[in-house]
């Protein structure tokens, strides 16, 4: 092993499999996404979570700040949460959830096979009253994977209480409810808006997402904003 940037996916699952740490959090890399909709395009990717606390052998508890996750620094591509205003079976029915899995494919297949299905629990809208739990390869952050618990933060994200701050935004880049310029994503060289995997409680229509300068909004699912998806390797 040299470093995240220059070690092959190979390599970089058998020392995560064995527990060897020799990857920051922060460290990046550059993976190159194939098809029509991406035409060979290079993203960079980054170390986001290296850690797993007790909290994450909680049986209810998302493994989606647990463990070795890697998350796109940037935009990847803009999509709607929905093709019409609705959260009605939350992320887990929506457009966007079909599109990551267009998204995984694009990957090179040596990462496709060196991917984790991760535990992604998500919050409900106003129509359902339960949180939802889906097993995945790749899945878009939450609230609170990107803000925390430090200063203000929604009330309308119910599954708030079921998932943690990832290591980077935490310790790196100090993001809070009240501090967000380290939630800053770019799309083609200019800071964009990104979707959040979370549905809004208090009404049937919306998700949350990052603003261009970094703070949490809701909006229609209907919007479209920048895609910047996580997956784990284990």
């Amino acid at each position: 092993s040299v470093s995240f940037e220059t070690d092959s996916w190979d390599t970089i699952i058998a020392n995560v499999k064995a527990g060897t740490t020799v990857y920051k959090v922060g460290d990046t890399k550059e993976v190159t996404l194939s098809g029509t909709e991406f035409e060979g395009k290079t993203f960079t990717v980054r170390v986001a979570n290296i850690s797993t606390p007790e909290e994450c052998n909680d049986a209810g508890f998302s493994q989606t700040a647990c463990g070795f996750v890697v998350e796109f620094v940037d935009i990847i591509n803009n999509h709607n949460m929905n093709s019409s205003a609705t959260s009605v079976g939350g992320y887990p029915a929506s457009a966007m959830y079909t599109y990551l899995e267009e998204v995984f494919e694009a990957l090179p297949q040596e990462l496709q096979s060196a991917i984790k299905e991760t535990k992604v629990i998500s919050g409900h809208g106003s129509s359902n009253s339960n949180n939802f739990t889906t097993y995945d390869k790749l899945y878009l952050l939450s609230t609170r994977e990107v803000y925390g618990t430090e200063g203000s933060q929604p009330s309308t994200d119910s599954a708030t209480t079921e998932t943690r701050q990832l290591d980077y935004y935490k310790d790196v880049a100090k993001v809070t409810g009240s501090s967000y310029s380290g939630a800053i994503k770019n799309f083609e060289g200019a800071a964009n808006t990104w979707w959040l995997r979370s549905a809004n409680s208090s009404n049937p229509y919306s998700f949350y997402y990052v603003y261009s300068y970094g703070a949490l909004y809701t909006n229609s699912a209907i919007v479209t904003n920048g895609v910047a998806p996580a997956f784990r390797l284990g």
